[in-house]
């Protein structure tokens, strides 16, 4: 396996348990935000598969983003590269 889709793998499994850690937060918010009597098993339930989804989308995002910086880098690299060889 070369580095660089080590790299890639690690980077999703990162953002992604970011992302998951973030929907978790958010869930233990609303739980104290809402009052237990206003609350029943089964919004409580699924809340936490929502906030989880929620985290999950936002641990793609985050590896989109982490993609997008990693292009835009490359390619200052190499036009750096061009402008010191003219």
């Amino acid at each position: 396996m070369s580095s660089r889709l080590f790299v890639m793998i690690a980077l999703l499994i990162v953002s992604e348990a970011v992302g998951l850690a973030l929907g978790e937060w958010f869930y233990r918010l609303f739980l104290k935000a809402v009052p237990p009597v206003a609350l029943s098993q089964f919004n409580a339930g699924s809340a936490h598969i929502v906030y989880l989804s929620y985290g999950g989308g936002v641990g793609l995002v985050l590896f989109i983003w982490a993609h997008l910086g990693i292009a835009i880098s490359r390619l200052q690299q190499l036009g750096g590269r061009s402008e010191a060889k003219s």
